[in-house]
């Protein structure tokens, strides 16, 4: 997993007190982290986190990130219809 660090942050804009539920994607193996991530939120469901992933691997051009949450968002889909069974 990626690590994030005070200076990715501060690029960012995420201070330390206000970051609660929140995780600051910087580089291409932080927003992949967040995809496997998206159930261990507490505050933010796991599409909020999809949804974000995909603004920033879409405004930066980041194609791993974006078959990744590609099929976050299928397995997704699968999980919840075995729920509905």
């Amino acid at each position: 997993m990626a690590k994030v660090r005070a200076g990715d942050r501060k690029r960012t804009g995420f201070k330390k007190g206000s970051a609660k539920g929140k995780y600051p994607m910087a580089t291409q193996a932080q927003c992949i982290s967040a995809v496997k991530l998206r159930h261990h939120g507490k505050g933010v469901s796991a599409s909020a986190v999809l949804a974000k992933a995909s603004r920033t691997a879409s405004a930066k051009g980041w194609t791993r990130c974006k078959a990744a949450i590609k099929r976050a968002r299928a397995a997704d889909r699968k999980r919840k219809a075995g729920k509905r069974k």
